[in-house]
């Protein structure tokens, strides 16, 4: 039960006035003991403190035996916050918890011995840099519900390239803008503990098959482009390069 309580090492920093996105990775063998764990305990964390929306959902790695576990603040005060109150509540927590229907016998032994919490980190949205604050807006929870996919990459970018990188993309989203082309694109800046990357970059669809369809329609749109050569030609990878790329499905059931 001990695993469920995630806590960090927060740097002395601002506190920044956009949403924040924590992300805890774990490893389960039993994606099954871990969706009935994690489920039990969330419920008796909303309970205790009194929250309807948890903003937290999880999303798996197919292929591996990873889980993405995604909370959502609009702050990192807020944040740091919700940690401190989770924390000073753990009796209510625990309290909530022993009310609730019993798990089977066994199960949070095999859930201490089948999952490991490897790493969490903190990011900042970045709303200028991305489409998102456009396409998923004006989407209804219905709809946000249908695009369980995301491509995930991680992009690191060379000392004092940050604003070269942005500058970039604002002007491809811009490009695209005036080419047609309308897409679900997050960007995130790296605030503590983000695997070597200064950014995560999210594309959301409906599907892998989808993604990569869309993919090749956006890529045949700026191909006939002369702006988007042009801007293509302004890119150095010596200044920012893809460093490792991922795929996430949302499980819909794991919503809090």
């Amino acid at each position: 039960m001990k695993k469920l309580i995630f806590t960090f090492l927060l740097p002395v920093s601002t506190l920044l006035n956009a949403q924040i996105m924590v992300v805890n990775e774990i490893e389960t063998k039993s994606q099954e003991n871990f969706s009935v764990a994690v489920t039990q305990w969330m419920t008796a964390v909303k309970t205790a403190l009194d929250m309807d929306d948890a903003r937290a959902y999880i999303f798996e790695e197919p292929g591996t035996k990873k889980m993405q576990f995604l909370q959502f603040f609009d702050t990192l005060s807020d944040m740091a916050t919700h940690m401190d109150k989770q924390e000073n509540n753990r009796k209510q927590i625990v309290e909530a918890f022993m009310k609730m229907d019993p798990l089977p016998d066994g199960t949070w032994d095999t859930f201490d011995e089948v999952t490991n919490f490897r790493e969490s980190s903190v990011w900042e949205f970045q709303p200028d840099l991305s489409t998102t604050p456009e396409t998923w807006s004006i989407l209804s929870e219905a709809e946000k519900d249908e695009l369980f996919y995301r491509r995930v990459q991680y992009v690191t970018v060379k000392t004092n390239q940050d604003n070269s990188y942005e500058d970039w993309t604002k002007k491809m989203n811009a490009l695209d803008k005036k080419l047609g082309i309308s897409y679900h694109y997050a960007v995130f800046k790296s605030v503590f503990g983000a695997k070597d990357a200064d950014y995560m970059v999210m594309c959301i669809d409906t599907s892998q098959f989808e993604y990569f369809s869309n993919w090749e329609k956006r890529t045949e749109i700026r191909e006939q482009s002369d702006e988007y050569k042009a801007l293509v030609g302004e890119l150095s990878v010596s200044q920012w390069s893809v460093i490792s790329e991922f795929t996430w499905n949302r499980i819909l059931e794991l919503t809090f």
